[in-house]
């Protein structure tokens, strides 16, 4: 599951976010292009929601699924900050790389 939303401060809850662009695709996808997309601030979040329940599931406020955030952030204790995941979209093509993190 992905979300990519203009709302950065919220970048955890997509559903808070009307204008989000948010989605699922195969977990062998390796790419994932979105067009005409506004210049200006964004984050992305993706999810393997491996079990297909919606959600990033949780023992103990530890992911027990994959998860990747936009500039790939030093994840420590919680989620990262939003400043840690924002990014400025310029006009024209930009690329975002994300690495998936499991902890297992």
């Amino acid at each position: 599951m992905f979300c990519l939303t203009r709302q950065t401060k919220d970048f955890l809850s997509c559903d808070k976010d009307p204008t989000a662009i948010h989605g699922s695709v195969a977990a062998d996808t390796a790419a994932i292009k979105f067009e005409n997309m506004a210049p200006g601030e964004w984050a992305l979040l993706m999810i393997h929601d491996s079990n297909g329940n919606g959600k990033l599931d949780k023992r103990f406020g530890i992911p027990r699924e994959g998860f990747g955030f936009s500039g790939n952030p030093v994840i420590r204790f919680g989620p990262p900050s939003a400043d840690a995941v924002r990014f400025v979209l310029p006009s024209g093509t930009s690329e975002q790389r994300l690495k998936m993190r499991y902890i297992l």
